[in-house]
């Protein structure tokens, strides 16, 4: 979640499923072509679900949002669903 600002996110090439909303509950598939915005301190999670890479144009509303992240535990309904997360730096 970013605290305090909004995200637009553009996608280039691929697919990538975003979980969004409070507790996660919203789901969608966006492929090439397709948007989303995503409200102020909105929790949200993408996950890619295929082999091909995903590429996107993100835009936020803050330069420096890194700093206004905050991490949150998923939801264990969708823990069971999307199995272990891997999270890094690229």
């Amino acid at each position: 979640m970013h605290e305090g600002h909004e995200s637009a996110i553009f996608i280039q090439s691929g697919q990538v499923e975003v979980w969004h909303g409070q507790d996660l509950t919203e789901h969608v598939l966006l492929c090439a072509g397709d948007y989303i915005h995503i409200p102020a301190d909105t929790p949200h999670l993408p996950v890619s679900t295929c082999e091909q890479d995903m590429t996107c144009l993100v835009a936020r509303t803050y330069p420096q949002e890194q700093e206004g992240v905050r991490l949150l535990d998923l939801p264990a309904w969708l823990a069971t669903r999307i199995g272990p997360l891997s999270i890094g730096n690229g």
